[in-house]
């Protein structure tokens, strides 16, 4: 076990792997695509090839759900890790996640 693995997840509440095609803008630009990777009450993880920099506000617009306003707090190159402004209620994370499930879980 490696010091990475011993270390303990700050993430807010548990994240399940999605794969989702959805789009990312930054108030008063034009949207970009993005994939989001995971997803968890609380946020996502995205990759997404456009300049978006440092924390700042975009809203997530998902397929068939109004845009949600989100946080930068991490990037990684194309990937980025983002906080939702406002958690999602469990029924509707629920329903995204049986709904978009990842396609490596669905090969299996």
């Amino acid at each position: 076990m490696n010091d990475i693995s011993k270390r303990r997840d700050p993430r807010a509440s548990q994240r399940t792997d999605v794969e989702i095609s959805a789009s990312v803008r930054e108030p008063g630009l034009g949207s970009v695509d993005a994939m989001i990777l995971d997803l968890s009450i609380t946020g996502f993880r995205m990759r997404c090839l456009t300049r978006l920099t440092g924390e700042k506000v975009i809203f997530l617009k998902l397929p068939s759900f109004a845009a949600l306003e989100s946080k930068i707090c991490w990037r990684d190159g194309d990937y980025f890790g983002c906080e939702f402004a406002q958690s999602l209620h469990p029924a509707v994370y629920n329903h995204i996640i049986a709904k978009y499930p990842s396609l490596q879980i669905a090969a299996e």
